[in-house]
């Protein structure tokens, strides 16, 4: 998006944001100017799009295939019992747009099955953000990211489990590094998910993308950070590239 200085309105907005020594006014003007693709608004998804919209970032890509369903209510807030069976990315386009008119947003709606589909959703955005709960549509999106050049992003929350980690480049610890023989053969309806975390590696992976975007150090890059959500014991793992990882190598 063009550069634009801050007017009266924005300034006193995001004023808090301001008076954070590693933000300022410089910072946040990055960060109006930033545009940011979100793929998978479920229990990541929801809180995650209010925060990078709240913290100014002015051009968003939502991308979800599904419909709200009973079973998300209970830790996907942003959807409500009016909105079982319409799409996920309708709802939040409409509660942002309510609450941050300015916004610019683009959905799609399809269903993400080829690194083509989704390098060009994301070919002009600086950060991709990955909510999903696949992993072979994480992979895409890694493959996507790498391809394209572009800071990804990637969380997960399965049953009391939360983990993040951030691939700057491709001289990062990719997800396919990481993850290279991972099958995906629970979901959250096998195994559960306890709601509370879900919000707080939402919040983690939009710090990170904030701390990006403004210039600040990434926390989570060549890192695995893993949370237990039953004992609250928070490990962060260094990671190593795969010499023979097939993606970024």
């Amino acid at each position: 998006m063009e550069f634009s200085y801050l007017n009266d309105k924005e300034l006193l907005y995001y004023s808090r944001h301001i008076l954070l020594p590693n933000i300022g006014i410089e910072g946040q003007q990055k960060l109006n100017t930033s545009e940011v693709t979100i793929f998978g608004l479920g229990g990541l998804g929801n809180l995650l799009s209010t925060y990078i919209a709240s913290s100014g970032v002015k051009k968003i890509n939502l991308v979800d295939f599904d419909v709200v369903e009973e079973t998300n209510l209970q830790r996907q807030i942003n959807f409500t019992s009016n909105d079982i069976g319409l799409f996920k990315v309708d709802i939040i386009n409409n509660y942002l747009k309510n609450k941050f008119p300015d916004i610019i947003i683009e959905r799609f709606s399809e269903k993400i099955i080829s690194c083509d589909q989704a390098e060009d959703i994301i070919d002009a955005s600086d950060i991709v953000l990955d909510g999903t709960d696949n992993f072979e549509v994480r992979k895409i999106i890694n493959k996507a990211a790498l391809n394209k050049n572009k800071k990804l992003i990637i969380g997960a929350v399965e049953g009391y489990s939360g983990q993040l980690m951030t691939v700057l480049s491709k001289n990062s610890t990719c997800y396919e590094c990481t993850y290279e023989n991972l099958v995906d053969n629970n979901s959250c309806s096998d195994t559960g998910v306890l709601a509370p975390l879900v919000g707080m590696i939402s919040s983690m992976m939009a710090i990170e993308c904030i701390n990006i975007l403004t210039g600040n150090k990434s926390s989570y890059e060549n890192k695995l950070l893993i949370i237990d959500g039953l004992s609250m014991s928070i490990n962060k793992i260094t990671t190593k590239k795969n010499k023979n990882c097939k993606t970024c190598v």
